[in-house]
């Protein structure tokens, strides 16, 4: 499961956790009732989040990522020091 950071026609953005960004865009759309209009990869889940994934051994990933809007389009956090630091 990856995290995705999704902004809408609406104004609406948030996270959302999905297996790819085709899906983050259809799963984010259902929830927020908007069409997706742009879809980028986050290195870690963050707030706010439109959907929460549960894993059935971990439970629901952190939000760990507190710059979305800066750090979205990368697959790893491009802070010097990361946020789970």
């Amino acid at each position: 499961m990856h995290a995705f950071w999704v902004v809408f026609e609406n104004g609406h953005k948030g996270c959302v956790e999905a297996d790819s960004a085709e899906s983050a865009a259809t799963i984010g759309g259902e929830v927020v009732g908007a069409k997706a209009m742009s879809v980028k990869s986050l290195p870690y889940p963050a707030d706010p989040r439109i959907n929460k994934h549960i894993d059935p051994k971990y439970g629901v990933t952190p939000s760990f990522c507190f710059m979305p809007e800066q750090c979205c389009g990368n697959t790893a956090c491009p802070q010097r020091y990361s946020c789970t630091e």
